[in-house]
C-alpha cells in the first residue's frame, strides 16, 4: 500500500475504488488537480496517468517499476564525466610538470 502512496500520492477524500472488469471500453477522465505521473511495468513499457483513479488502477495491476535502462544511461553518463575529468587533470598535470621541468 505504501507503494501506492509513493506513486500516486494521498488518496482523495471520498475515493471509491471502481471495478473496470465489466467495462472493457472504460475511459479514464483527466483530473486537473492531479499531477500527471509516468509509470513503468516490469518490461519497461511506460504509461502516463492523469488521475488518482487511473494511477491506482495501474499500480494495483503491477505498474510502478523503475526502468533499468534509465539507471544504465545515468551510470554511463557518470562514467563518461569521470573519464573526461581524469583526462583533463592528467593533461593539466603533464603540462605543469613539463613547464617546471625546463
Amino acid at each position: 500500500m505504501s507503494n501506492l502512496l509513493e506513486l500516486c500520492g494521498e488518496e482523495p477524500e471520498g475515493f471509491i475504488k471502481l471495478d473496470f472488469s465489466s467495462d472493457p471500453d472504460f475511459v479514464f477522465e483527466n483530473d486537473n488537480n492531479f499531477a500527471a505521473r509516468q509509470l513503468f511495468d516490469s518490461d519497461g513499457n511506460t504509461v502516463f496517468v492523469n488521475s488518482y483513479i487511473e494511477c491506482e488502477h495501474y499500480v494495483s495491476g503491477g505498474w510502478g517499476f523503475t526502468p533499468i535502462k534509465n539507471n544504465e544511461i545515468q551510470l554511463q553518463d557518470n562514467f563518461t564525466l569521470l573519464l573526461l575529468v581524469l583526462i583533463t587533470l592528467t593533461l593539466f598535470a603533464k603540462t605543469i610538470f613539463n613547464y617546471f621541468r625546463k
